[in-house]
């Protein structure tokens, strides 16, 4: 049997008033009412919760603890009520899903907003497209950051910034490369979660008849590696090249030892904002917002 609510209304009054007659005024029931409730509740529990004395009575051990569950479950309805009807714009947790690429460049600006405002969480979840898009659906991310719009009726999106791809090589070229072809085949690839969609972004958008004509699924596999910022490592080292925004270039340490392609004009990519379309972005997301326009409206 579960506890109804009515009757620990009812018993709260019981304790709070110590009196039958003034219990039934206050919740607008009659005397044997109130002593029904209190029967049932009993019933329910399982125990004694008053014990009575001619026409007053005693609250039992057990009565007690019930009572401070009543006056809790209030508190915690009160609590609730107020946190529904509050949208504080700096208090509570940002959740941002974006490639690995838009992380670099936005994480220090969260972090300072998150300074100047310490009532903020900044969740930064680096995911490909795919997996951006699952977590906005599964609620595990407020605003993601993608590349291409989606689909789906189920999003919102806007234009907030852009990205340049690059083919990133070592600064360094060996000698013997005399077309393209040979000199990317001679270093050999360093892919990653997202190399063959940056790869088919250039076959798909670039003027480059030389680009066009490069087998990229027939280059060998020098290397393959799922953290962002290891990418560059070993086509700093000479072991190969590869496909990325151009703002990971600009932010890796390996930078010196590494080189933009040259004669291959680099792609730009709209970068899209994306949120559930049945859901209401909350006040702190609004103040977010031209945070990551700020970072990502200039091609870097």
């Amino acid at each position: 049997m579960k506890l109804n609510p009515a009757w620990l209304l009812t018993f709260r009054a019981l304790v709070e008033t110590g009196h039958f007659t003034r219990t039934a005024e206050k919740r607008f029931m009659t005397q044997p009412g109130v002593s029904q409730h209190i029967q049932k509740l009993e019933a329910a529990c399982g125990h004694a919760l008053i014990k009575r004395q001619g026409k007053s009575f005693t609250v039992t051990r057990q009565g007690e603890q019930l009572y401070d569950y009543a006056r809790l479950l209030e508190n915690n309805e009160q609590q609730l009520l107020s946190e529904l009807g509050a949208d504080n714009p700096y208090q509570g947790t940002c959740r941002i899903a974006c490639s690995g690429a838009s992380a670099i460049r936005l994480y220090q600006s969260l972090l300072q907003l998150q300074q100047c405002h310490p009532g903020l969480r900044m969740y930064l979840q680096a995911a490909p497209y795919q997996s951006v898009l699952a977590a906005l659906q599964t609620g595990e991310a407020d605003l993601g950051i993608v590349t291409e719009k989606p689909d789906s009726l189920a999003f919102k999106t806007q234009k907030i910034g852009r990205e340049a791809i690059a083919i990133i090589v070592p600064a360094a070229r060996p000698q013997g490369a005399r077309s393209l072809i040979s000199y990317l085949q001679s270093l050999g690839m360093i892919r990653h979660p997202d190399s063959d969609y940056y790869i088919s972004l250039y076959l798909n958008r670039s003027d480059s008849d030389d680009l066009r004509a490069v087998p990229f699924h027939t280059i060998e596999t020098h290397s393959f590696i799922n953290q962002i910022h290891d990418i560059l490592l070993p086509v700093a080292m000479g072991l190969g090249f590869t496909v990325l925004p151009r703002s990971v270039l600009e932010a890796s340490r390996y930078k010196d030892a590494l080189s933009v392609m040259g004669n291959i004009p680099l792609i730009e990519e709209p970068l899209y904002l994306v949120y559930r379309s049945d859901r209401e972005l909350a006040a702190r997301m609004h103040n977010l917002i031209p945070v990551l326009q700020r970072e990502l409206a200039s091609v870097k």
